[in-house]
């Protein structure tokens, strides 16, 4: 079997090429977790995915296709991709696309990269998705529900912002450029390394799950800024006035697929979390509600069915609004 660049096979680019079309599809969602398994499997596939991605876009880019301009009408408007005459076909068009591509059109090796790879919208995700996409770079980007990033490349640095929600990085080293990822005034430098940030009460969490991550705070003045180096399997998390580092729960990456994980966690952290997923939201009808404490992993959506299990765990009943929310009363 014939090898490429980075121990790549003939059978990993067509893999590659298949799993890139489908990851663009309608089945995206539910077929995340096996294409982070299949990815995972060989660095093989690993490579091949990432060559697959960055030919597609070097050799036609999303702005000129269908999908490109679907993604620029209104929201109210059906993506042609999602119309069920168009599926099939549209998927067969990206795999040939991709497979053309991979020999049509090579990237030469150190050409600069542009300013930002992912378009406006990809940068965003709405309230109840979750989405994935690269940076110029390689780096692979997942959003969790409502969140948004906002990316500043250079050729000395490249600068991420979270501006809200949670995100996870899969970031492809370069020792000449660190990767640097900026929330609630903490820094996360990053090299070649998966980790997750998100926004917490107080501050942000940060999970390692694969490398090393070095997390910096505010610089005092006249100071230099304390600085918590991760191991794989930690977490850091801002408390007011009281950073800790601690280990992460066994199910804290399981949010990529949907899943929420909780261990002895207050039912009012949690409600905070699983309404972020959806517009319609379930809440307390009594404040001392919020101290009863939640362990398990659930889906946050839907919203009827998340409402209905905490009733059930805690011997409450559940009151609909007028204006659709969830209302758990004892």
């Amino acid at each position: 079997m014939a090898r490429g660049e980075g121990g790549r096979t003939d059978g990993a680019d067509h893999q590659a090429a298949q799993w890139f079309a489908r990851m663009q599809g309608p089945d995206r969602a539910a077929a995340l977790l096996a294409f982070e398994r299949w990815r995972a499997a060989d660095p093989a596939h690993r490579a091949a995915y990432a060559e697959a991605e960055r030919q597609w876009q070097t050799t036609a880019g999303l702005a000129g296709t269908a999908m490109g301009r679907a993604r620029r009408l209104p929201e109210r408007r059906l993506p042609l991709w999602q119309l069920p005459v168009a599926r099939a076909g549209f998927a067969l068009a990206m795999v040939l696309a991709l497979l053309a591509g991979l020999w049509l059109h090579r990237v030469p090796v150190g050409q600069p990269l542009p300013a930002l790879v992912a378009a406006e919208d990809l940068q965003a995700s709405r309230i109840g998705e979750i989405r994935a996409f690269k940076l110029a770079d390689g780096t692979t980007v997942t959003l969790d529900t409502d969140s948004a990033i906002d990316v500043r490349f250079s050729g000395e640095a490249r600068v991420v912002r979270l501006t809200r929600g949670r995100a996870r990085f899969d970031v492809i080293h370069d020792a000449s450029r660190p990767f640097l990822v900026e929330a609630a005034g903490r820094t996360v430098t990053a090299r070649g390394t998966l980790f997750d940030i998100g926004f917490e009460p107080g501050g942000v969490r940060v999970t390692l799950l694969r490398g090393a991550v070095d997390v910096r705070g505010l610089t005092p003045a006249g100071g230099v800024a304390a600085v918590t180096r991760l191991a794989p399997g930690e977490c850091f998390t801002d408390v007011p006035a009281h950073p800790r580092v601690a280990k992460a729960s066994i199910g804290a990456q399981q949010w990529v697929s949907g899943m929420l994980d909780f261990d002895a966690v207050p039912l009012g952290d949690v409600l905070q979390q699983t309404n972020r997923y959806s517009a319609k939201k379930v809440r307390l009808g009594d404040p001392a509600l919020a101290s009863l404490r939640v362990t398990g992993a659930f889906r946050p959506v839907p919203v009827e069915q998340l409402a209905a299990s905490l009733a059930s765990a805690f011997s409450l009943r559940v009151e609909r609004t007028t204006q659709g929310d969830f209302v758990l009363k004892r």
